[in-house]
């Protein structure tokens, strides 16, 4: 009987290593991911003018590529909500963002918000502290990006770089632009993907926790508390199987928040890198931000957060939060968007997007059956959007 269970222990020994070994992303930072593909992987961090310390992720140069002596164009990539740096370079080299723009000869720099797995220091808070994940989308366009950017080109020695953005990556870029015309210089070209507006059409998760909850969305913070998004929990799971009810999805991945904010299953994902997916997603965010994406659902405006009517007052000198104005972005933008998309859905990009940019519009590409997540991880991406941009900067460094 001992031999038997010795023998089997084995077996489940050996079946685990064989697995980790089957995909040893699953374990690793990015800057380990980027080498263990043979690129070069360097590390900084920042600090915010309101005390975040964040940490950017950098490839300097391609993979067959010798340590350059003149600085190259900078290319600045920011992850969406509740994602990190890894969504650059968790597909192989050839279908990742990340090393596809190493390879074609740019300096690539990957950002990391507040609050995720990255950024989660302050210099006087620990995220142990309801206080520190007192931020939502508001504070990451008002400080994290021009400190990450201004980051990037001090150490590249550039004046300006390109940007990209993905998810969140887009609404904190265009509310900033809207804002501040001295930052603006920094960006040649903004190309955005999955680029988000209004989500007043948005659906999946976030259409169903906006109708949950009243306007007010009284009981929030009771049920999912003030600190960090815990997405993980038994509410999530009754969430999980309410929205994914009738859809053809994996089990896996509908227990995984993102997923359900994406929108439906493309099956442009490589299966054999779920896994890796999985284990850097969801890479943090606050309550409170979660909080002003679906008061966004609700109100179907780009605001700031609204505290209510008194503190709104105390914090705006307004009963209101204040509307950006992305009628007074002036950078070139190129737009990519999906037909298939939950939280960038098509009507929101038809009816409030577009004619707030048109004036500022360099190019505007709609693609068939892409949902939320696969502008990072599809495998269509590349052709699709990854190599086209390449080919835009170079034109215009031309």
């Amino acid at each position: 009987m001992l031999r038997c269970v010795l023998l089997l222990v084995a077996v489940i020994a050996t079946a685990v290593l064989a697995a980790k070994h089957e995909d040893p992303e699953v374990e690793m930072t990015t800057p380990q991911i980027i080498e263990h593909w043979g690129y070069p992987a360097e590390i900084y961090t920042v600090t915010t003018e309101d005390g975040y310390v964040l940490e950017l992720h950098r490839i300097p140069y391609g993979k067959n590529d010798a340590k350059p002596i003149k600085p190259r164009p900078v290319v600045f990539m920011q992850h969406g909500l509740e994602c990190s740096s890894s969504n650059w370079i968790t597909n192989l080299p050839d279908e990742s963002a990340g090393f596809i723009f190493a390879d074609a000869g740019f300096d690539v720099w990957l950002g990391n918000m507040r609050g995720n797995t990255y950024s989660s220091k302050h210099i006087n808070l620990s995220p142990k502290q309801d206080k520190f994940w007192e931020f939502t989308w508001d504070e990451m366009a008002k400080y994290d990006l021009e400190s990450m950017i201004d980051k990037a080109l001090n150490v590249s020695g550039q004046k300006d770089l390109y940007y990209i953005g993905h998810s969140q990556g887009t609404i904190t870029m265009f509310s900033k632009l809207s804002i501040d015309q001295a930052f603006s210089s920094k960006i040649k070209k903004f190309f955005a993907l999955a680029p988000v507006g209004s989500v007043k059409h948005a659906k999946g998760l976030f259409k169903f926790l906006a109708d949950d909850f009243g306007l007010e969305f009284d009981g929030w913070f009771d049920l999912f508390g003030a600190g960090q998004f815990l997405p993980n929990g038994w509410i999530m799971k009754i969430v999980a199987d309410s929205v994914c009810a009738g859809l053809n999805v994996k089990e896996e991945l509908c227990d995984n928040v993102l997923f359900l904010i994406a929108g439906p299953e493309s099956h442009q994902m490589n299966d054999t890198r779920t896994p890796v997916y999985l284990s850097h997603t969801p890479a943090g965010t606050s309550s409170l931000n979660v909080m002003h994406w679906l008061q966004m659902v609700k109100k179907g405006t780009v605001s700031m957060y609204d505290y209510g009517t008194r503190e709104n007052k105390k914090k705006y000198g307004q009963a209101n939060p204040p509307e950006y104005d992305f009628t007074k972005i002036q950078n070139q933008i190129y737009l990519y968007w999906g037909d298939s998309d939950w939280l960038a859905d098509p009507q929101d990009i038809s009816a409030y997007l577009l004619p707030r940019i048109q004036h500022t519009l360099a190019g505007d590409v709609e693609l068939k059956d892409y949902n939320h997540l696969d502008f990072i991880w599809g495998l269509r991406a590349a052709a699709d959007i990854y190599y086209p941009i390449v080919n835009l900067i170079k034109k215009d460094l031309s």
